[in-house]
């Protein structure tokens, strides 16, 4: 059966390698759209979001939104602020999608976050309520929450999927950088990391596994919440220094730092302490998500 998939946010980057990967499907076919692009849709504009569905909708089966506001830290700088930009990509544009895809009829596939939990007690599975202490959650984990919430109130429960990662990388340079990237960039330019918090857990996502498990999700007939990230939890610690290590070929020693200290200093931005995500569920329909250490090693080194 062939999956006809609309690309909503074509150019960001993990949209950049899923594109690549669904053009090599024989059974997918596509077409991309983005804000500079063509077919034009600025997603927080409901005019330009319905000529995007009124002119296209009857070449799609699914719309995959990529389109987010992803700065943490800048969304937190907006803070309560619902005329913010951060707000109006992440639910009021995540909303004029769900309205366009009702309308029309398509289904949607929305990318979510570990963000969206407290940090208190991960990792966490899709049954987990969100939060649930809003003082630990960033603006940015907020209005993804809130997203979350628009496609289930929009959308029956038969007409989206709603896909969680965290910290995605691939070491795959797109001119924006990833997990992997931006500390490979960082120790090449200064010839040393910053301190690496060794008391965050995270479970980042192999950027790599998110098309193959939206087909599979999508052609099996899934819906609802699904965790795609490692199967196996990590700090940013153990992370840069296998990555590091992997990428020069010599043992790297990093400084330890902790998060849960700089999460007390005025102004910092809430992350999620004790977070990550559990993936039972994905496996469970036969989706294997690449853990963060065999992701390392597919990595390019600085020798290839």
């Amino acid at each position: 059966m062939t999956e006809k998939l609309g690309i909503v946010g074509s150019s960001s980057m993990i949209a950049t390698q899923a594109i690549e990967q669904f053009e090599r499907m024989p059974d997918v076919k596509l077409l991309t759209a983005d804000l500079n692009g063509y077919p034009e849709i600025d997603i927080t504009d409901p005019e330009s979001v319905e000529a995007f569905f009124s002119e296209n909708g009857s070449k799609l089966e699914w719309v995959v939104l990529f389109s987010a506001y992803t700065d943490v830290n800048g969304a937190e700088a907006q803070r309560g602020d619902k005329n913010g930009l951060c707000w109006k990509i992440n639910v009021e544009g995540t909303k004029n999608v769900a309205i366009a895809c009702k309308k029309y009829g398509k289904k949607l596939v929305f990318f979510s976050t570990d963000f969206v939990f407290d940090g208190s007690s991960g990792p966490y599975s899709e049954e987990d309520p969100v939060g649930p202490d809003m003082d630990k959650v960033s603006w940015y984990g907020i209005t993804k929450m809130e997203g979350e919430k628009v496609i289930r109130e929009t959308l029956g429960p038969k007409d989206y999927l709603i896909l969680r990662i965290a910290y995605p990388y691939s070491g795959v340079d797109t001119g924006k950088e990833d997990l992997a990237l931006r500390t490979i960039h960082y120790f090449e330019k200064m010839g040393k990391m910053y301190p690496m918090y060794d008391d965050q857990v995270i479970t980042p996502t192999y950027i790599a596994d998110i098309a193959p498990a939206i087909i599979t999700l999508v052609g099996d007939n899934r819906r609802g919440i699904y965790h795609l990230v490692s199967p196996k939890p990590t700090t940013q610690y153990e992370f840069a220094k296998k990555l590091l290590t992997h990428y020069t070929g010599v043992e790297v020693k990093l400084d330890h730092g902790k998060l849960e200290e700089a999460l007390k200093l005025k102004g910092a931005t809430p992350r999620p302490l004790n977070g990550g995500l559990k993936v039972n569920k994905i496996t469970s329909v036969g989706i294997n998500p690449t853990s963060w250490e065999a992701g390392i090693e597919k990595i390019p080194t600085s020798r290839d």
